[in-house]
């Protein structure tokens, strides 16, 4: 009998499954590879500030030591280098955006991310009105970490390729599926938590970002570029750009409309020839409160949930994933924003 059987190997259920290992606790994980997750096609940024107001992230003061601690050790226990700190160039479209940053970055509660305002040294990049430099910002190779998790789970037989199939599943004092027996179950489905039959009371809704990765000799890019959209500079002459946001739309591809969307904006910030080499994009899940949701059902204690991170599951999940292992493990009180009780009418946990 394992201790935790996981569906779902995003970043969530990878990180839940390396947090509960680490306390010696069995698990294993039932995920079907797909190849446009949210997760293997995310850009992966963390952006500690944030919106046309500037505002910080939410908790990031708390996220920022967690996700370092957890993505070096990592890099440390698979020699590869996931995490790449490079600092956003915020480019400025109005006096407006000006004096917000002025006023933002003399709040001691700032100072940290925000510098001076500069002008790019770079013949390609438009930015009449300069930009602001936010720092402590990284990007995470999600796809690349992911894939290494997932040849370590197989290879330890810690993980089963396959559609999760809700009618194996028989709930009691254990959990059975097929001839899996735990003592919990945690669902860390991503978008697909909208089909879970057990957590249909949640308001879940689906976001498609789209994608695209485009080479240039001539950009010349070495930090993260921000104005509506990002563009990443990913190496070897390499840039990702996006992402949008398309409502309640789950085909996996990029749309014309949206290529021309992101393309229109890039031609407003870089001046210089390029090639689309890739075109992606996923399904996110997210709640109209834009927080994760925690938490096990009233009605069967061993049956839990981790989702709802969104597009800051790169800079949430470090953290949450321990925060939860401490509920499981010895009763920590998951606090109410985060709470599954938060949909409920009776507040049980």
């Amino acid at each position: 009998m394992y201790d935790f059987l996981i569906i779902g190997q995003g970043i969530a259920g990878t990180l839940l499954a390396e947090e509960l290992l680490a306390n010696q606790q069995s698990v294993f994980i039932i995920d079907k590879y797909h190849p446009n997750s949210s997760s293997n096609i995310a850009t992966g940024i963390v952006n500690p500030i944030t919106g046309r107001k500037l505002v910080k992230s939410f908790m990031i003061d708390e996220l920022l030591p967690i996700c370092d601690e957890v993505y070096s050790t990592a890099e440390k226990k698979f020699n590869k280098k996931f995490i790449f700190h490079q600092s956003i160039y915020k480019l400025f479209s109005s006096q407006e955006d000006i004096a917000i940053w002025n006023k933002r970055k003399i709040d001691p509660e700032y100072t940290a991310y925000m510098s001076d305002i500069v002008y790019i040294k770079n013949e390609q990049v438009n930015n009449r009105l300069g930009a602001g430099i936010i720092n402590n910002c990284f990007w995470l190779d999600v796809p690349l970490f992911i894939a290494t998790y997932r040849n370590y789970f197989i290879e330890n037989k810690l993980l089963l390729d396959e559609v999760f199939d809700f009618n194996e599943l028989k709930i009691d004092n254990t959990i059975q599926y097929k001839n899996i027996e735990a003592k919990h179950i945690i669902f860390c489905e991503g978008y697909k938590a909208i089909e879970n039959p057990l957590f249909n009371f949640i308001p879940f809704t689906t976001a498609k970002g789209e994608f695209l990765v485009f080479k240039s000799d001539e950009l010349k890019l070495e930090s993260i570029l921000n104005k509506n959209f990002i563009v990443l500079p990913k190496g070897n002459n390499l840039y990702s750009i996006g992402s949008t946001f398309v409502w309640n739309d789950i085909e996996e591809v990029v749309t014309p409309s949206s290529k021309k969307e992101l393309t229109d904006k890039l031609s407003k910030i870089v001046n210089c020839s390029y090639t689309i080499v890739e075109e992606k994009a996923g399904i996110r899940p997210t709640i109209k409160d834009r927080r994760p949701v925690i938490g096990c059902l009233p009605s069967h204690r061993n049956v839990h949930i981790f989702n709802g991170l969104g597009t800051k599951g790169v800079s949430l999940t470090p953290y949450f994933s321990k925060y939860l292992v401490q509920n499981l493990l010895h009763g920590q009180k998951i606090r109410n924003e985060v709470s599954i009780n938060r949909f409920l009418d009776t507040k049980v946990i």
